[in-house]
């Protein structure tokens, strides 16, 4: 059985590196990106930016463009006294109240909101919102798939069972999906209240076939210290792939892959997440990384009919006993037997 999963491993990792040779990444084209004409709704041009400092506030954001015409709003911001949301999860995209636009491919983007927000502790609490922004990249853009090592994908191809629809299943949710370390500068009112934004952030845009009812589950780590350097890990369940562990840590500009990381416990299968957990991540030049988390916050979302929730949490973390904070998703299948 050994043998044979070392043969499969070695094989995608030999396919991998063929198309990372064939295919170099188009900043350009994927920076610039728009849905086709003809794209229906399971195609998602998604934008992500989250941004946070060890005092606690955090501003998150997602545009998620499908090709039904319609918008998936994510628009957060949270400090010691406020904790705010925008209460509309879908809309048409011509009534988006959140704009994203590349001004600079792979270096900045102008980031709008004008709508209303809600108070996540008091549901009556619902007031008009302003937030103009710009991020401005600190590290190049990180693909991953033309960046990452590909040990932790081969590893996750070589556990399933190979047949025709299997490899016709992995083709089709295929995505493009990249990130960017990064710094967040500007200002929110919220009613009368004003907040300067000054913070270290990611982003992060993928584009492509996105069914949220085909996930069964998945587990994002994203934290930020104060200098800016960011770990990113994140584990996925697929009906056709069960096992996906990727992830990466920027540090003083380099970027280093994650191979594969272990959790103290199962945190994913329960529909809630941990409130708090620990794991021990080894990077590609076989450096270890001891991590604990923190979740002391979370904004719940539903997609597809609630056949899948999403649960965006905050929190603080520690890496390698270093201070850090960003962002503690879970996302879970309604269907409770696909998280086994």
């Amino acid at each position: 059985m050994q043998l044979k999963y070392r043969i499969k491993k070695a094989i995608i990792q030999s396919v991998l590196q063929k198309r990372k040779h064939k295919q170099v990444f188009d900043s350009h084209y994927a920076e610039l990106f728009q849905i086709p004409g003809n794209a229906g709704s399971d195609f998602n041009n998604s934008y992500y930016f989250s941004a946070h400092n060890l005092e606690g506030q955090s501003l998150f954001l997602r545009l998620g463009l499908r090709g039904d015409k319609q918008s998936e709003i994510w628009f957060v911001y949270r400090d010691e006294n406020m904790f705010y949301s925008c209460p509309i999860e879908l809309c048409n995209a011509k009534d988006s109240p959140l704009h994203v636009e590349c001004v600079e491919v792979g270096k900045r983007w102008k980031l709008t909101f004008e709508g209303y927000m809600q108070s996540l502790n008091n549901k009556d609490d619902l007031h008009k919102a302003v937030f103009e922004g710009l991020f401005t990249a600190t590290a190049p853009i990180f693909d991953f798939f033309y960046h990452a090592n590909t040990e932790p994908m081969a590893r996750a191809f070589a556990k399933e069972k190979w047949n025709k629809s299997f490899f016709e299943e992995v083709q089709k949710n295929n995505q493009t999906h990249y990130e960017q370390a990064g710094h967040i500068s500007g200002r929110i009112i919220i009613g009368n209240i004003e907040k300067q934004i000054d913070l270290v952030a990611v982003r992060d845009h993928s584009f492509g076939k996105r069914e949220w009812n085909y996930m069964n589950k998945h587990m994002w780590l994203m934290a930020l210290n104060e200098t800016g350097d960011a770990l990113n890990l994140s584990m996925v369940s697929y009906p056709a792939i069960k096992g996906i562990q990727v992830g990466n840590y920027l540090r003083e500009g380099k970027v280093l892959s994650v191979l594969n990381f272990t959790c103290a416990d199962d945190l994913i299968n329960n529909g809630q997440g941990a409130d708090a957990f620990a794991l021990e991540a080894v990077l590609e030049n076989e450096e270890k990384l001891k991590i604990t988390v923190h979740r002391d916050a979370e904004v719940v979302y539903s997609f597809a009919n609630n056949q899948y929730i999403l649960r965006e949490g905050m929190g603080n973390f520690t890496i390698n006993g270093v201070k850090a904070r960003g962002i503690v998703e879970f996302g879970f299948n309604q269907d409770s037997n696909r998280w086994k």
